[in-house]
């Protein structure tokens, strides 16, 4: 018994002296922009004091102060969800990889974002739609133009301001080839002026 009381109690202190290492609560945080957001700040809580921080991306500042880092993120180019990250070293020693999940609504929705034809298969016509969710600074899309000659198509609406369509057909598919169509609308931010789709005959 005596044996038995004296390995609990040195396995007790062994667990003790371990170091004990600090974290964040939330190493992974979300961030849902609003449309036309330029810039975002995220906080960062650790369990310790933080005495070292810094970013691994331009468009982003930190600072800290005691246990909490603050992150300022420029925004104002992001056209679609990404993540972007950062490391902070806490009084422990210990650094901790922190990550901002960046949400973009999107302005304009696409049923797809390419349209694939294989080598030898028929040239049928496919068809992209494209829709304008309520809340977008789009109101409407104003062209959409190929830059090869490749492929014919030609545009639709469904529903004025909502609701519109793209017909596509490769001109031949006997060789592998690759275009861009060219979406644009009437907003005035970049972010949401215009959007690429691409088209290809691929082997």
């Amino acid at each position: 018994m005596p044996l038995k009381r004296t390995s609990i109690l040195i396995l007790l202190l062994t667990v003790c002296s371990l170091p004990v290492y600090a974290g964040f609560a939330q190493p992974v945080q979300p961030v849902q922009l609003a449309y036309g957001q330029k810039q975002a700040r995220v906080v960062f809580e650790a369990d310790s004091p933080i005495t070292h921080s810094r970013s691994l991306c331009d468009c982003t500042k930190v600072s800290h102060r005691g246990s909490t880092l603050v992150a300022l993120v420029d925004v104002s180019d992001f056209a679609q969800s990404v993540q972007k990250q950062l490391e902070a070293t806490t009084a422990d020693g210990k650094t901790t990889r922190l990550t901002m999940d960046i949400r973009v609504p999107q302005a304009v929705e696409f049923n797809a974002r390419s349209l694939v034809w294989k080598v030898g298969s028929p040239a049928e016509t496919k068809t992209l739609r494209v829709r304008i969710p309520k809340g977008s600074p789009v109101r409407m899309l104003t062209s959409a133009d190929i830059s090869g000659d490749a492929f014919t198509y030609a545009t639709g609406t469904t529903t004025p301001g909502a609701e519109y369509c793209v017909r596509v057909a490769p001109r031949s598919t006997q060789k592998p080839v690759l275009n861009r169509l060219i979406i644009r609308t009437d907003s005035s931010d970049a972010r949401y002026a215009g959007y690429i789709v691409y088209l290809s005959v691929q082997p």
